[in-house]
């Protein structure tokens, strides 16, 4: 686990580090307008993983009804194998469990090794498989789901 950092609530002034941590850990990373929806978005979880430097990974998601759709995780790379996504997924989970959701949904890409395994460790089943769900580079989208209680 993650030791030495903090759980933040994401606010526009974590724009610029947003974006770095988004171009260096997605191949079609998000714009800023994209990120900006979410700060007006009300029903939008916005969480981050601040260590001494700054803030160094995030996840958004958002409820709708019992179920909580998990749209992002990304560690810096060189923040990565310390148990900061783990860490973080575990903070989301529990966020949206206090918020009322009872499972959370998610997509990633089928070529993405690394968080299909972060996901299956945590105890995410795979749901389904979307052909053709990303475009750059052109890849599967896996879904995947955990009951929350």
């Amino acid at each position: 686990m993650s030791e030495g950092g903090q759980l933040v609530h994401l606010r526009p002034e974590h724009l610029s580090r947003l974006m770095e941590i988004e171009r260096r850990s997605f191949a079609s990373p998000w714009r800023e307008g994209d990120f900006l929806y979410w700060f007006g978005f009300t029903e939008a979880l916005r969480l981050g993983w601040a260590e001494g430097d700054g803030l160094i990974a995030y996840a958004l998601g958002f409820s709708g009804d019992e179920s909580f759709h998990l749209t992002n995780l990304a560690v810096d790379p060189e923040r990565r194998r310390r148990g900061v996504a783990w860490t973080l997924l575990h903070r989301v989970l529990r966020r949206a469990a206090d918020h009322g959701a009872t499972k959370c949904t998610l997509e990633v890409r089928a070529a993405n090794d690394e968080a299909l395994r972060l996901y299956a460790r945590a105890g995410f089943r795979q749901t389904g498989r979307r052909a053709g769900y990303y475009e750059d580079p052109p890849d599967d989208g896996v879904t995947m789901e955990i009951e929350i209680l």
